[in-house]
């Protein structure tokens, strides 16, 4: 069990030192917890990681599960503790300088999030803003209970929409990737257990 307080504000020094089994995440220096996942939102990582994985297999980029915590050490002068830690469900690194100390220091180059209940506000606003901060390149938003994929790519600094892919979209149906066009695969597929 875990040492810390979710009513308290913490370095990224005590927040790596104090955090144990349990997820958790550290947004400015405040700990999230997170609830176990659903056997659907597990099946899309699975599905997911397979496609990338078999995509990028040969390249000098590496696919990592929601076990790899990824560390943005943000500093603000207004705020002074900007510390963030981050476990996204997917993440695409391909510079393996970042991977040390068992995490990752600084922005993969593709960031997966699939929605839960319980996590989809934080996915959108909050990490949303920490991935486009830290300069993470495209970041796609699961939504498994609508079968749909956001793909947010950076432009200036800036994530910016880009498409919507859909189950229910001939058109939309095939996702590629922008920055990884090797990347891509059928919705359907991903979805194969969410109905």
């Amino acid at each position: 069990m875990s040492d810390l307080d979710k009513n308290k504000t913490y370095s990224l020094d005590e927040f790596l030192l104090f955090v144990k089994e349990e997820r958790a995440e550290l947004y400015e220096g405040v700990p999230v917890f997170m609830e176990p996942a659903s056997f659907q939102h597990e099946n899309v990582i699975a599905n997911l990681i397979g496609e990338f994985r078999n995509a990028l297999k040969g390249s000098n980029c590496f696919v990592f599960g929601s076990n790899l915590q990824v560390v943005f050490p943000f500093k603000s002068n207004k705020k002074g503790n900007d510390d963030v830690v981050v476990l996204p469900d997917i993440s695409i690194v391909c510079d393996t300088s970042k991977l040390r100390a068992k995490r990752c220091y600084g922005a993969p180059d593709l960031v997966v999030e699939v929605l839960s209940p319980s996590t989809g506000r934080n996915d959108r606003l909050f990490k949303r803003n920490y991935y486009e901060r830290a300069g993470v390149k495209e970041y796609l938003i699961v939504d498994y209970q609508n079968q749909t994929i956001e793909k947010y790519v950076l432009c200036e600094y800036s994530l910016k929409l880009e498409d919507i892919y859909s189950t229910e979209s001939r058109e939309y149906e095939s996702f590629i990737s922008t920055y990884f066009p090797e990347i891509t695969f059928n919705l359907n597929d991903i979805f194969s257990l969410t109905e």
